[in-house]
């Protein structure tokens, strides 16, 4: 048994397509812009008191954000900085470092 269906239906279904494809595309940015946007508005603030306090830290090649703000303290860290201090850490080789690779075996998924 055969369907027959109207040249109009696949014409439809193609715009339908594009559109979807088209929608999808316009969320992405928007949502990507809107991401953007948060970040630069809140550069420098600390996640825990809110304030625009955060100073950057250096130590050897570590570098990591604390805030400075009185009472607060917080430390942040980007992406691979917690491994760079352990590694620092594990080639001191000092009595510490075991007791550090054990809290940050905590940390590893």
């Amino acid at each position: 048994m055969a369907i027959f269906t109207q040249q109009g239906d696949h014409e439809d279904l193609f715009f339908k397509k594009k559109d979807e494809e088209f929608i999808k595309t316009l969320r992405e940015k928007a949502s990507k812009d809107a991401n953007q946007k948060y970040r630069n508005e809140h550069k420098g603030h600390c996640f825990r008191c809110g304030s625009q306090s955060l100073a950057e830290i250096r130590h050897g090649n570590i570098t990591v954000d604390v805030c400075i703000n009185e009472g607060c303290g917080a430390v942040h860290l980007d992406p691979g900085e917690l491994e760079a201090i352990q590694q620092a850490f594990t080639k001191n080789q000092n009595p510490i470092s075991k007791v550090t690779n054990a809290v940050f075996s905590v940390f590893k998924s």
